[in-house]
């Protein structure tokens, strides 16, 4: 107990002195510091147990509160340290496999990654929304404080690419800021996506090497969603079509349940191309184009994801591996 106190409690400080770093503005400080901040405390989880995962979202959040404002503490707490302990006690989460006679066996069997994956997309889509309505009451309210911000960008010498001298006209501006309205939920739901699903990766890989992961690693390529995600992506996508804030706030679900297909469709491409000699070229072109064509690139993968069960392309059940170890002591 002691040693998975001195853990939770050191990777919530050490995550919380990165979500402060973050806040100094600097690109440094916004691309790199930021997006790593759950990892101390997904590393704690995966390693150590859920348990050490909370406390170091406790600890964290408390030294937040202690080194920023309330408006930070409750957006370190909501975005980054809680949803960060929830996906480790899912990804830790096991159950016996009942043997020939209806017993528990002596293997495990561990909740499903698609399924946290569907739980983050709704919790993507949840914090979009918290944001959206943070921001502002209606879309004029939005569309007025990102004008503002905008335009405070541009003043503290911004310059946006393609734009002469870095500047724009007053149409050029309304129709970016229009872009920004349109896209904001979705962006927000995206961008929290990314950073929960690559911080867990990363922790997972640490964790593994270290031979400190609580759990078998995953066959990643096998990842499937639930069966229902695709009518709740129907739902939402109908949804951004209704006026105003619902149809803004039904993007933010459309698009985080549409980055969980897109990892789908990653899944599939290491599937299909195991046993290629060309795989790791394969891969390389696949990931750069990832950087350097999104969204169209990543829309592509997703909508592999979404028609599977309908293409020809469907993966294959993978091979039985061998039976995982006991339950951790957690």
């Amino acid at each position: 107990m002691p040693t998975l106190l001195l853990i939770g409690i050191g990777a919530g400080l050490v995550s919380a002195l990165l979500f402060a770093s973050a806040s100094t503005g600097t690109v440094l400080g916004v691309l790199v510091l930021f997006f790593l901040s759950p990892l101390p405390v997904a590393i704690a989880g995966l390693g150590w147990g859920w348990m050490a995962a909370a406390l170091a979202a406790a600890s964290g959040s408390l030294l937040v509160a202690v080194l920023g404002t309330g408006r930070a503490t409750l957006f370190y707490g909501l975005a980054l340290g809680l949803p960060t302990a929830a996906m480790s006690y899912l990804v830790l989460l096991n159950r016996p496999v009942p043997n020939a006679a209806g017993t528990p066996g002596g293997s495990l069997e561990w909740y499903p990654i698609g399924h946290l994956l569907s739980w983050a997309a709704l919790w993507a889509g949840c914090l979009a929304t918290a944001g959206l309505l943070a921001t502002a009451s209606d879309v004029e309210g939005l569309r007025t404080a990102l004008r503002s911000n905008f335009e405070r960008f541009l003043a503290s010498g911004g310059a946006v690419p393609g734009s002469e001298g870095g500047g724009l006209d007053e149409n050029q501006l309304a129709v970016f800021v229009d872009l920004m309205v349109a896209t904001f939920a979705g962006a927000v739901a995206t961008l929290w996506m990314g950073i929960a699903t690559f911080n867990l990766w990363v922790a997972g890989q640490v964790t593994r090497i270290s031979n400190q992961l609580q759990r078998p690693w995953p066959d990643l390529s096998s990842i499937e969603l639930p069966r229902r995600l695709p009518i709740v992506f129907a739902v939402a996508v109908a949804a951004t079509f209704l006026p105003d804030l619902l149809g803004l706030i039904a993007s933010g679900f459309a698009s985080a349940i549409l980055f969980a297909y897109m990892l789908v469709g990653l899944a599939i491409v290491h599937q299909l191309t195991r046993g290629m000699a060309s795989r790791p070229l394969v891969l390389a072109a696949v990931y750069a184009s990832l950087l350097f064509l999104s969204p169209f690139s990543n829309l592509l993968l997703a909508l592999a994801g979404i028609a599977e069960p309908f293409s020809p392309l469907r993966r294959q059940p993978a091979p039985p591996g061998p039976p995982p170890g006991p339950l951790p002591n957690q």
